[in-house]
Protein backbone atom coordinates (compact mmCIF):
# COMPACT_ATOMS: atom_id res chain seq x y z
CA UNK A 1 0.00 0.00 0.00
CA UNK A 2 0.91 3.62 -0.93
CA UNK A 3 -0.18 6.70 0.71
CA UNK A 4 -0.21 9.80 -1.63
CA UNK A 5 -1.58 13.16 -1.53
CA UNK A 6 -4.64 14.04 -3.20
CA UNK A 7 -3.53 15.42 -7.39
CA UNK A 8 -4.94 15.81 -10.31
CA UNK A 9 -4.34 12.80 -11.91
CA UNK A 10 -6.83 11.21 -8.72
CA UNK A 11 -9.47 13.37 -9.97
CA UNK A 12 -12.06 11.46 -11.82
CA UNK A 13 -11.31 7.99 -9.49
CA UNK A 14 -11.74 10.29 -6.87
CA UNK A 15 -15.07 11.52 -7.85
CA UNK A 16 -16.32 8.01 -8.64
CA UNK A 17 -15.72 6.82 -5.02
CA UNK A 18 -16.44 9.60 -3.41
CA UNK A 19 -20.10 9.26 -4.88
CA UNK A 20 -20.31 5.86 -3.04
CA UNK A 21 -19.05 6.79 0.02
CA UNK A 22 -21.52 10.00 0.03
CA UNK A 23 -24.28 8.29 -0.27
CA UNK A 24 -23.26 5.52 1.97
CA UNK A 25 -24.64 4.54 5.46
CA UNK A 26 -21.36 5.61 7.03
CA UNK A 27 -22.89 9.07 6.80
CA UNK A 28 -26.57 9.95 8.91
CA UNK A 29 -27.57 12.21 5.28
CA UNK A 30 -26.54 12.37 1.61
CA UNK A 31 -24.27 15.06 0.69
CA UNK A 32 -24.92 16.77 -2.73
CA UNK A 33 -22.31 16.51 -5.26
CA UNK A 34 -21.54 19.80 -5.85
CA UNK A 35 -20.22 19.79 -2.40
CA UNK A 36 -18.37 16.79 -2.75
CA UNK A 37 -16.95 18.26 -6.27
CA UNK A 38 -15.68 21.57 -4.28
CA UNK A 39 -14.30 19.77 -1.65
CA UNK A 40 -12.08 17.63 -3.84
CA UNK A 41 -11.36 20.85 -6.09
CA UNK A 42 -9.90 22.60 -2.23
CA UNK A 43 -8.33 19.15 -1.16
CA UNK A 44 -6.20 19.75 -5.14
CA UNK A 45 -6.24 23.24 -4.79
CA UNK A 46 -3.18 25.18 -2.87
CA UNK A 47 -5.66 26.00 0.15
CA UNK A 48 -3.96 24.37 2.82
CA UNK A 49 -6.95 24.14 4.86
CA UNK A 50 -8.11 21.02 3.78
CA UNK A 51 -5.53 18.50 2.42
CA UNK A 52 -6.76 14.79 0.62
CA UNK A 53 -5.16 11.75 0.92
CA UNK A 54 -5.44 8.97 -1.31
CA UNK A 55 -4.82 4.80 -0.62
CA UNK A 56 -3.15 3.16 -3.70
CA UNK A 57 -2.05 -0.78 -4.23
CA UNK A 58 -1.01 -1.45 -7.39
CA UNK A 59 -1.37 1.90 -8.94
CA UNK A 60 -5.02 1.76 -8.32
CA UNK A 61 -6.93 3.89 -5.74
CA UNK A 62 -8.14 1.91 -3.04
CA UNK A 63 -9.60 4.58 -1.07
CA UNK A 64 -9.13 8.24 0.43
CA UNK A 65 -9.40 10.73 3.03
CA UNK A 66 -9.42 14.06 4.40
CA UNK A 67 -7.64 15.73 6.74
CA UNK A 68 -8.54 19.48 8.17
CA UNK A 69 -6.26 20.83 11.21
CA UNK A 70 -6.98 23.83 13.96
CA UNK A 71 -6.28 24.52 17.90
CA UNK A 72 -7.79 22.84 20.09
CA UNK A 73 -8.34 24.89 23.74
CA UNK A 74 -8.57 21.43 25.43
CA UNK A 75 -5.35 20.46 24.94
CA UNK A 76 -3.48 23.78 24.26
CA UNK A 77 -1.98 22.86 20.83
CA UNK A 78 -3.03 21.79 17.23
CA UNK A 79 -5.89 19.10 16.40
CA UNK A 80 -5.69 16.73 13.78
CA UNK A 81 -9.27 16.24 11.97
CA UNK A 82 -9.74 12.88 9.94
CA UNK A 83 -12.22 13.30 7.61
CA UNK A 84 -14.52 10.90 5.54
CA UNK A 85 -12.64 8.15 5.37
CA UNK A 86 -13.51 5.39 2.71
CA UNK A 87 -11.57 2.26 1.57
CA UNK A 88 -13.48 0.98 -1.63
CA UNK A 89 -15.11 -2.75 -0.94
CA UNK A 90 -12.91 -4.77 -2.89
CA UNK A 91 -9.97 -3.28 -0.96
CA UNK A 92 -11.41 -4.10 2.88
CA UNK A 93 -9.79 -5.92 5.58
CA UNK A 94 -6.81 -5.95 4.21
CA UNK A 95 -5.02 -3.08 6.63
CA UNK A 96 -5.22 0.44 4.34
CA UNK A 97 -7.29 2.09 7.40
CA UNK A 98 -4.71 1.08 10.01
CA UNK A 99 -1.86 2.01 7.54
CA UNK A 100 -3.48 5.33 6.76
CA UNK A 101 -3.98 6.09 10.52
CA UNK A 102 -0.18 5.47 11.57
CA UNK A 103 0.66 7.18 8.45
CA UNK A 104 -1.52 10.49 9.69
CA UNK A 105 -0.47 9.73 13.45
CA UNK A 106 3.40 10.13 12.18
CA UNK A 107 2.88 12.76 9.66
CA UNK A 108 0.98 15.16 12.04
CA UNK A 109 3.21 14.46 15.36
CA UNK A 110 3.04 17.79 16.43
CA UNK A 111 -1.07 17.23 17.25
CA UNK A 112 -1.96 17.23 20.58
CA UNK A 113 -5.48 15.92 19.73
CA UNK A 114 -6.73 13.24 16.89
CA UNK A 115 -10.58 13.80 16.28
CA UNK A 116 -12.88 12.09 13.61
CA UNK A 117 -16.77 12.02 13.48
CA UNK A 118 -18.69 8.02 13.03
CA UNK A 119 -22.16 7.60 12.53
CA UNK A 120 -23.02 5.78 15.46
CA UNK A 121 -24.59 2.18 14.21
CA UNK A 122 -21.59 1.81 12.01
CA UNK A 123 -20.15 -0.83 14.52
CA UNK A 124 -17.06 -1.66 11.87
CA UNK A 125 -15.33 2.00 11.90
CA UNK A 126 -15.96 2.17 15.97
CA UNK A 127 -14.46 -0.68 16.11
CA UNK A 128 -11.06 -0.23 14.54
CA UNK A 129 -11.34 3.16 15.51
CA UNK A 130 -11.09 2.07 19.31
CA UNK A 131 -8.03 -0.25 18.24
CA UNK A 132 -6.49 2.33 17.06
CA UNK A 133 -6.70 4.67 20.20
CA UNK A 134 -9.55 6.47 19.87
CA UNK A 135 -12.12 7.16 22.47
CA UNK A 136 -15.84 8.66 22.77
CA UNK A 137 -16.46 12.03 24.04
CA UNK A 138 -19.47 12.48 25.77
CA UNK A 139 -20.09 15.87 23.66
CA UNK A 140 -22.96 16.40 21.93
CA UNK A 141 -22.15 18.78 18.48
CA UNK A 142 -24.45 21.52 16.82
CA UNK A 143 -24.26 22.73 13.62
CA UNK A 144 -25.82 26.28 11.77
CA UNK A 145 -24.69 25.24 7.93
CA UNK A 146 -24.92 27.52 5.64
CA UNK A 147 -24.47 25.73 1.91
Amino acid sequence: MKIEIMNNSHLDKIFEISKIFYTSDALDHKVPMDIVERNINIALSDDNSLVGYVFLEDNEIAGFSYVTTYHETEVGGKCVQILDLYVDDKFRGRGFAKEYFKYVFDKYSDAKRFRLEYVKDNERAISLYKKMGFEELSYGQMVIDKI
